[in-house]
């Protein structure tokens, strides 16, 4: 019987003996022949055994493909909008659109990977996304700055910046002016025509609309490109950003800030208002400009909803987006402008100056014809 056990010990050692060397030997070819498929697993790229292994037919270059695999569609998808038509729009409930219009406003859609404050902490400041991607070139932008109620905050942020700024506020009953260097003020509005306007308690405003402003001015795209865009403007925004998205106005802006206000009510926005807003929205995204960051200012315009009863809104949004079309050759160039319409050089800068300058002798006459035409605001 031990004997016989210990016969059995041997042959189990024996077969070890040969198994050991066949497994290697096994290993061995699976990842020599195999090791290629095997790594590539998924891969698109084919790979190939070379003839000396296969001995086929003497053949050289003998390959064998990979699986075949769907290649990519030749044309890029389409963008599809988020925000619905207007008819889908105006089959959903007052609730439902009121849920959907800030969800949609306070998700970013694209990053910002360096995101800068211009400007006051406070009420009257805005950020900048200085990401490489997508920042202005310091010392050859241009910013035209919508609404500023006496604080020049952001505007002098982005002087030292290194942009030209030009900044608009018909409320302030101030003529044209430079501060700080390349600040410019103009007394004149935004909106979605070139008029005037008089209201008793305002008084009398010129308003032009972005297309009209950069004719005036001699920012035209085949001029000079105009950066950074941004609108505080109590409710002119919606009207003079449809007619500017419409006419191409802001097709080389980099960057676009705007605040929205929804309602001037005391309670809930009407559905209508909420659509008019989304059809702007809608509007910017097809442009290509992305929401990056959204403030909302609780402090002026938070509401208790009534059609959403338990949820606290708020009336005014400030949006901060950028235009994904444009992204910086970082690569190529660092995002520079090209030389036609670059103004980095001191002798070009020299030249807008003394531009700008004429320009503002001119619309300080226009504007003392505009104050003498109409009756003091009360």
């Amino acid at each position: 019987m031990l004997w016989a056990k210990a016969g059995l010990r041997m042959r189990r050692s024996k077969c070890l003996f040969f198994l050991v060397p066949f497994s290697l030997i096994a290993v061995f070819v699976i990842f020599r022949f195999g090791g290629p498929a095997l790594l590539e697993y998924g891969d698109v790229r084919r790979f190939s055994i070379p003839v000396a292994h296969i001995h086929q037919h003497h053949v050289q270059n003998a390959s064998i493909p990979a699986p075949d695999v769907v290649p990519p569609p030749t044309t890029p998808i389409p963008v599809v909008n988020p925000i619905p038509s207007d008819e889908v729009l105006n089959q959903m409930s007052h609730k439902d659109i009121q849920l959907f219009y800030h969800r949609y406003i306070n998700s970013p859609q694209t990053t910002c990977n360096s995101v800068i404050r211009m400007g006051k902490i406070t009420d009257g400041g805005w950020e900048q996304c200085d990401d490489p991607l997508y920042k202005p070139v310091q010392g050859d932008c241009l910013v035209y700055s919508y609404g500023i109620n006496f604080d020049f905050s952001y505007d002098q942020d982005m002087v030292q910046y290194g942009c030209d700024v030009h900044a608009f506020d018909p409320s302030m009953k101030t003529g044209p002016n430079i501060y700080s260097g390349n600040l410019y003020f103009h007394p004149s509005g935004v909106g979605a025509s070139n008029k005037t306007t008089y209201n008793p308690a305002s008084g009398a405003w010129q308003l032009y609309t972005i297309a009209e402003h950069r004719k005036i001015y001699h920012h035209t795209h085949q001029r000079r490109r105009l950066d950074i865009v941004k609108m505080d403007v109590e409710g002119f925004e919606l009207e003079a950003l449809l007619v500017a998205l419409d006419d191409g106005s802001l097709s080389d802006v980099r960057q676009l800030a705007f605040e929205t206000h929804v309602t001037f009510a005391a309670l809930d926005p009407s559905k209508t208002e909420y659509i008019q807003f989304l059809r702007l929205l809608r509007k910017v995204y097809d442009k290509g400009f992305r929401i990056y960051l959204t403030h909302r200012n609780y402090v002026w315009s938070a509401f208790d909803s009534e059609v959403n009863k338990g949820k606290k809104f708020a009336k005014c949004h400030e949006i901060h987006t950028v235009n994904i079309n444009l992204r910086n050759d970082i690569a190529k160039n660092n995002g520079a402008n090209p030389p036609e319409l670059s103004f980095a050089s001191s002798e070009k800068k020299q030249e807008e100056q003394e531009l700008q300058k004429k320009i503002l002798q001119e619309e300080t006459v226009e504007y003392t014809k505009l104050i003498a035409k109409y009756p003091p605001p009360k």
